[in-house]
């Protein structure tokens, strides 16, 4: 059925290429998703630890089990997790919100009294999360300014926590 047929106008919308006014717009209609809050984790050339707080995960496949997300081209996490081909999908708990915060910034040492213990794919797993999927890279794909990264997961925890939640810039809970 058309918006014709129910009576009702098209909606009017903004092209997001069009200028610098739509890409905010662009952006903040994003934020209108509600998501989880998860930190993806691995270790830099010399086994430092990495870390870095993403709203852009999803589950793929449950057959093989795939999990998929994007990083920015222009992150300083991005040459590792191009590097590396284990990782680990911390899920946050609602309790977290600091270390997910810590997470996003660009500071020398992300994982300062952080509470981390090692996966089974040698990957650092932050402790009182709600979920951990420790995984092996499956397939990069470009994406615009981001990489798409799909992870078959070969090891799964959780832990019945409360998520943590990000909505139109604001961390939640429930």
């Amino acid at each position: 059925m058309t918006n014709q047929a129910l009576g009702t106008r098209p909606i009017q919308g903004l092209d997001p290429a069009a200028d610098d006014g739509a890409r905010r717009e662009f952006r903040k209609t994003l934020g209108q998703f509600a998501t989880g809050v998860t930190v993806m984790t691995t270790l830099g050339q010399t086994s430092e630890r990495v870390g870095m707080t993403v709203s852009s995960f999803n589950s793929l496949s449950l057959d093989p089990p795939l999990i998929l997300w994007s990083i920015a081209k222009t992150t300083a996490a991005f040459g590792c997790f191009q590097l590396q081909d284990a990782f680990a999908v911390n899920v946050m708990s609602a309790e977290q919100e600091a270390w997910a915060r810590q997470m996003a910034q660009s500071s020398a040492d992300k994982f300062k009294g952080v509470a981390v213990t090692e996966g089974v794919l040698g990957v650092p797993l932050i402790e009182g999360c709600v979920a951990h999927m420790e995984c092996h890279v499956w397939a990069r794909y470009p994406g615009g300014d981001h990489d798409i990264i799909v992870g078959h997961v070969k090891r799964i925890s959780s832990s019945g926590k409360s998520p943590l939640l990000f909505h139109a810039g604001v961390f939640r809970s429930f």
